[in-house]
């Protein structure tokens, strides 16, 4: 009886070194946003060509009457039943697809008009994008609480402060919530971990990887929001609009489950850290690394750098202190009847006007004989508060199956302020940790730490220029439109479970992050795509997110494109000689296989109770009536 051939560790070692190569060949993020909008381009002319057209559909509830306790219908105020959404046996509403309007077709950017268009809006394409604002105004705050040193200094006295048992849960909780303050966690708690892991006999490769499990594998959960989240709110937001074009995303759409997820990634992390990696560790080289000193000064060299001295030990107390007060002030701005955030608001231009989306139809004015001004027949039919315009632009309203919306709709006054809490919650903290550390001294200190945060998201801003250009090009072709009706009709007609559906999505994000790497840049690609369609059975923009953020977080720690694996590989290589990325990859394999199938059983745990996912964010789509 032959048993099936093994793969030894070279053949592994050349699967992952190809999958290295092919990763390294790829074009870089940005390129690869002109290249997608190249193949816009393409496709639109094709199908312009080959007239190519697909009939609007929409999604509408099924109405059944609401009955009381005794099963009778409950009347109106008008005396006739009241229609509620028919929840089907999965617990969301039922869904029928009603044809809407005339079948729609390719537009061409490769005519006249296209040209035009896409020169002329190329600047508005990367001003418009929803992301900028809310990445930008986040990113000041939090990078100046960066570049004076209150995050690392906060994790460091998080992990001296931990008892040796509690130490693996803890590194890798730090790690999970330390996207907040972007590079440092890869840079500050890996070798931390580590040194802390051999100081308490401990094999120092475990901590080292339970550190870069919860870093770059926990990369989407946490307890607090940042930057990534305001780019996520963005682009689902601008997608959800193919669908329902009054459709609003917060940029805390996915708070509450991000926190339950670092505490999933925090077990899943602890118990392949403590009962497989580190036995497995131990067994190999048990008598060498269990004696600190078989690493000489080293880890006693690095904790030595890691500890607090006098100064930041002051400036972290205040400096918590001051993010307890403005928590504080916000929380009594919000909840304190008549105060400044407590009820709901309205946001304004400052002339008190609001900004409408309105579809109209510019026309010519045609002036009598002898006089300048048009005919009466041809004045603005839309209400002119309604239209932001430099006079004498004339035009009448459009006729649409929708009516005119709100660029900002009405709702809770602390929901439009989330992105300055987010921006105080960081700036006072970190500028009270500079003043008590010496590092903020002056005004250019001040605007150095401003700085610090826009340095960082400089590379999303250059990639951004392009996939404002790729994701409106999508979207003046009407392939979005089209894709998403077609696609939604499929998905309707399959009629696929929607766990099934969460799955399938997740496994989708975990093959592209082996092609594309950045959070950003794969979801400007299939935001636009899978959120409509989604949308279309009834799943909400904030569900699809939540699973992306699973598919783009489980594989950081392994996949070749993650820029910070070299980083990591030089501190393994202090305790490992001789290992190599095959070897950084292979130690990391464990915790990318529990960490999907942990954090997605509880994704679809979650969706089984039907509780929302952040604040005003349901797990449903429940289209318009």
């Amino acid at each position: 009886m032959s048993s099936q051939p093994q793969s030894s560790p070279a053949s592994r070692a050349n699967i992952l070194d190809l999958i290295e190569r092919i990763g390294n060949k790829l074009p870089e993020p940005a390129i690869i946003f002109v290249i997608l909008a190249a193949l816009v381009v393409a496709v639109a002319a094709i199908g312009d060509w080959a007239g190519w057209t697909v009939q609007p559909v929409t999604p509408k509830p099924v109405l059944v009457e609401k009955l009381d306790a005794s099963g009778s219908p409950v009347l109106g105020s008008d005396g006739k039943p009241i229609l509620i959404p028919k929840v089907g046996p999965s617990g969301r509403p039922e869904i029928t697809l009603e044809k809407t309007g005339d079948p729609i077709a390719p537009r061409s950017l490769l005519n006249a008009d296209g040209i035009y268009w896409a020169l002329s809006s190329m600047l508005r394409n990367f001003t418009g994008l929803p992301a900028l604002g809310l990445i930008f105004v986040a990113m000041l705050g939090i990078g100046l609480a960066e570049k004076f040193g209150f995050f690392g200094a906060l994790m460091r006295a998080l992990a001296f402060i931990t008892p040796k048992k509690l130490l693996t849960p803890v590194i890798v909780l730090i790690g999970a919530n330390s996207s907040v303050a972007s590079d440092a966690g890869y840079i500050i708690l890996p070798p931390l971990a580590a040194a802390l892991y051999l100081a308490v006999g401990r094999h120092p490769v475990a901590g080292l990887a339970a550190a870069f499990a919860g870093v770059a594998g926990g990369f989407g959960a946490g307890f607090f929001p940042t930057g990534g989240d305001g780019a996520l709110t963005g682009f689902a937001q601008d997608a959800a609009r193919v669908i329902d074009p009054l459709y609003g995303v917060n940029i805390l759409h996915n708070a509450y489950f991000k926190a339950g997820s670092a505490v999933i990634v925090m077990i899943a992390g602890w118990i392949v850290t403590d009962l497989l990696v580190e036995p497995r560790l131990m067994k190999k080289k048990a008598a060498t690394l269990l004696d600190p000193a078989s690493d000489g000064s080293g880890a006693a060299a690095t904790l030595a750098d890691m500890a607090l001295s006098a100064s930041e030990k002051r400036g972290l107390v205040w400096a918590l202190l001051a993010k307890t007060l403005v928590l504080g002030l916000f929380a009594a701005l919000i909840f304190i009847p008549g105060a400044p955030l407590n009820g709901v608001g309205q946001p304004t231009l400052p002339n008190g006007r609001v900004i409408v989306h309105h579809a109209i139809v510019k026309e010519t004015p045609i002036a009598e004989p002898g006089k300048t001004e048009p005919l009466p027949e041809l004045a603005a039919k839309a209400p002119r508060h309604d239209v932001l315009a430099v006079e004498p632009l004339v035009i009448s309203e459009a006729q649409t199956r929708r009516s005119a919306s709100l660029a900002e709709s009405p709702g809770d006054r602390w929901s439009h302020v989330i992105v300055p809490i987010i921006f105080f919650a960081f700036l006072i903290p970190g500028m009270v940790y500079g003043w008590c550390t010496g590092t903020l001294r002056s005004q250019k200190d001040f605007i150095d730490g401003f700085y610090h945060g826009i340095k960082s998201i400089v590379p999303v801003l250059a990639i951004a220029f392009f996939m404002g250009q790729f994701v409106n090009y999508f979207a003046y072709t009407q392939l979005d439109r089209m894709l998403a009706y077609t696609g939604g009709s499929l998905l309707v007609s399959a009629d696929l479970p929607v766990p099934v559906l969460l799955v399938l999505f997740v496994l989708l994000v975990i093959f592209g992050d082996f092609c594309l790497s950045g959070m950003l840049s794969k979801f400007g690609v299939m935001a636009p795509i899978f959120i409509p369609m989604f949308m279309m059975v009834g799943m909400s923009p904030e569900l699809t997110t939540a699973a992306y953020r699973i598919g783009d977080s489980v594989v950081n720690i392994i996949t070749p494109l993650n820029s910070y694996l070299l980083i990591i590989l030089v501190v393994l290589q202090k305790y490992q000689k001789n290992a190599g990325l095959g070897s950084l990859i292979a130690l990391m394999l464990p915790y990318s296989v529990a960490f999907f199938v942990a954090w997605t059983a509880f994704l679809l745990l979650w969706y089984s109770t039907g509780q929302p996912i952040g604040p005003d964010s349901p797990l449903f789509f429940t289209p318009p009536r």
